[in-house]
C-alpha cells in the first residue's frame, strides 16, 4: 500500500515589506551638511567668476538628497523643516556671495577705509543698495532654489 501523502503545509506567508521610520533629526542634520557645503559651494564658483545662482538647485537636491539618506525615508513629516532649512541656506549663500565681494572690495580700498574688515562686511552685506545691486542675481538664486526642491522631491515622492 502506497504511503499516505504527507499533509502539505500552509504556503509560506508572503514577507512584509518593513519601512523605516523617518528619522527626522537625523535626517535634517545629514541636510545641514548639504546646506553648508551648497553655501561654501556657491562662494567658490561666485569667486571664479561663473554665475553661481545655480548652485542654488544643487544645495536644495543636494540637502533633499541626503535628507533620504539620513532619516531613512523621503521627507515626510520633516519636508517644512527641510524646506526652511534649504530656504535659509540659499538666503544665506546669496548674502555669502555678498560678503566675499565685500571682503574683495575691502583690500582693493586698502588704507582708504578706517574701520576693521568684519565691519566693513558687515555694514555693507545688508545695505539696501547693496542688496538692490544684486537684484538679478537674487532673483535667479531663488528661481533655482525652488527648482532644486520641486524635482527633488517630486523625484522622491515618485520613487515611494
Amino acid at each position: 500500500m502506497p504511503a499516505a501523502p504527507a499533509p502539505s503545509a500552509p504556503p509560506p506567508a508572503a514577507a512584509a515589506v518593513v519601512v523605516p521610520p523617518e528619522d527626522v533629526l537625523r535626517g535634517l542634520s545629514f541636510a545641514f551638511l548639504g546646506v553648508i557645503g551648497g553655501v561654501v559651494l556657491t562662494v567658490v564658483v561666485w569667486r571664479l567668476g561663473f554665475v553661481a545662482s545655480i548652485t542654488s538647485l544643487v544645495l536644495s537636491a543636494g540637502a533633499t538628497l541626503l535628507y533620504a539618506k539620513g532619516a531613512g525615508a523621503p521627507p515626510k513629516r520633516g519636508i517644512v523643516p527641510l524646506i526652511v532649512m534649504i530656504v535659509l541656506g540659499v538666503v544665506i549663500a546669496f548674502f555669502g556671495v555678498i560678503a566675499s565681494d565685500a571682503w574683495v572690495a575691502y583690500d582693493d580700498a586698502h588704507g582708504l577705509v578706517a574701520s576693521p574688515r568684519m565691519s566693513f562686511i558687515w555694514d555693507n552685506i545688508f545695505r539696501g543698495e547693496v542688496i538692490r545691486s544684486y537684484g538679478k542675481d537674487m532673483v535667479w538664486f531663488g528661481l533655482f532654489g525652488v527648482l532644486g526642491i520641486y524635482g527633488t522631491l517630486r523625484r522622491l515622492i515618485a520613487q515611494r
